[in-house]
């Protein structure tokens, strides 16, 4: 897929993407600079060619989803982001009516609460079709009809190693930019039946994208998108992992949506650009030290992202109630982290 949306709009090469990259990711961005695919330019340009939008110009933020019953992990995520993004617009998704604990640090973490209750409920309304009960994860569906043009979401189950910003100007090019994707033997979207019902391709299936952090625009997808396709997606939930909650409705609605779509590791392998990655906590991922990674021994790549993105817990959470939460003294350090004082 990313080959091909790379030759859809000239690019057909790497070194020609690389050329329009010029990465500063330690500023918080990345400046495309000026390119033109034939006779018409990619993403939402001005007439100077410039890919990059100021963030005056457009409506940018992020929303996690939490309640008061990971209300640590949530004060650790929260402490992350707002030390290493003090001024990027937050908003809370509440998982479900548990959020008064959470919502009472608004003020402290200055995010913002999520209003549309409507669409929540819309979204809880498909996670009973496919669970037979209302599983609050569904509720990142609402997203594509919140406030923000351009938005990433990120689970709570992480601490934020840098400032998220600069993923933004990718998403001019790669209008759905997962964190991970394409890993080998990947079991948390689909059965291997997925593959009897001939409804998706190979490269459909392979994409298997980890929905806890995605980049992505509004109008990629839609609550009226997710209604129309939820018949498909019933018909094709035996072949589902659900116990991975939205994970496979979101990425069939997807990669069956007809638009672009990729991951930060799928760039990094494909190209070598030096995007920022996110690392799970379930990897050997090196030396920790004062809230950050500073050498990796990561399974698969070669050297340390410079930054790292962030780190994942995803499904090793139980773990921390136990004592045995891997990295918890990176997990720690952000717990235990004062909310910044600067004025935010």
């Amino acid at each position: 897929m990313l080959e091909d949306l790379l030759v859809a709009v000239g690019l057909r090469t790497k070194s020609a993407l690389r050329r329009i990259f010029k990465p500063s990711f330690r500023h918080g961005r990345v400046f495309l600079g000026s390119y033109n695919a034939g006779n018409s330019r990619i993403g939402p340009v001005t007439s100077s060619g410039v890919l990059y939008m100021d963030a005056s110009q457009i409506r940018r933020g992020v929303y996690f989803l939490a309640n008061d019953t990971v209300l640590e992990f949530a004060i650790a995520f929260l402490n992350s982001f707002r030390f290493h993004n003090p001024h990027l617009p937050l908003c809370c998704v509440p998982f479900d009516n548990n959020v008064k604990q959470l919502l009472a640090l608004g003020s402290r973490y200055d995010f913002a609460v999520w209003q549309n209750e409507p669409a929540l409920l819309q979204c809880d309304e498909i996670s009973a079709c496919l669970h037979g009960s209302v599983v609050g994860h569904y509720r990142k569906l609402a997203l594509w009809e919140g406030d923000y043009d351009e938005f990433i979401y990120i689970d709570t189950d992480t601490v934020v190693l840098t400032n998220v910003a600069c993923l933004f100007s990718l998403t001019d090019i790669f209008p759905f930019l997962a964190a991970v994707s394409d890993l080998p033997k990947q079991k948390t979207v689909w059965k291997e039946s997925i593959r009897d019902a001939r409804r998706l391709t190979d490269r459909q299936i392979a994409f298997s994208a980890n929905t806890g952090f995605f980049a992505t625009r509004r109008g990629y997808l839609s609550l009226a998108d997710a209604f129309r396709r939820l018949p498909e997606a019933i018909d094709l939930s035996k072949h589902m992992a659900l116990s991975c909650a939205d994970q496979p409705f979101l990425n069939y609605l997807v990669v069956s949506s007809g638009k672009p779509y990729t991951s930060l590791l799928a760039l990094r392998r494909w190209t070598g650009i030096e995007v920022p990655l996110e690392l799970w906590a379930g990897h050997e991922l090196g030396v920790v030290k004062d809230g950050h990674i500073v050498s990796s021994r990561h399974p698969l790549i070669s050297d340390l992202p410079n930054p790292v993105l962030l780190v994942h817990w995803a499904g090793l959470g139980w773990m921390l109630q136990e004592g045995r939460l891997p990295y918890f003294d990176l997990w720690n350090y952000y717990r235990r982290l004062s909310p910044p004082t600067v004025d935010i």
